[in-house]
């Protein structure tokens, strides 16, 4: 296997977690409050005491946020209790979660294509 090949392999390895991170989080975010998933979500933007210090923790909502802050001309963010029930607003029509991840995955792909 030659150099571009396993880029290549590595950029579809890249979005294929990128797909099954944001379809997890859409059927998570149109259940039911009550399960766990859900409410370590939002227990996750309960703040309690100081900042943890040193070297920022990469967690789930890092990543989604990140992947969020590709989108060009949106203020879409996942910082907060607020952003998070705006996205499982979003997440209850599933039209428009589709659209919303498919512009994540375009700049996801570009950014990509960019290294």
């Amino acid at each position: 296997m030659n150099i571009v090949e396993g880029e290549r392999k590595q950029m579809l390895h890249n979005i294929f977690l990128f797909l099954k991170r944001w379809r997890l989080f859409g059927h998570i975010l149109r259940r039911d409050s009550q399960i766990l998933a859900n409410q370590a979500m939002s227990g996750y933007f309960v703040t309690e005491g100081s900042k943890f210090k040193g070297r920022p923790l990469t967690t789930l909502p890092v990543v989604l946020n990140r992947d969020l802050s590709r989108i060009i001309n949106s203020n879409l963010q996942l910082k907060s209790s607020h952003d998070l029930e705006h996205l499982r607003s979003i997440a209850q029509q599933r039209d428009e979660w589709t659209k919303l991840t498919a512009r994540i995955r375009e700049a996801a792909e570009a950014s990509q294509s960019e290294h």
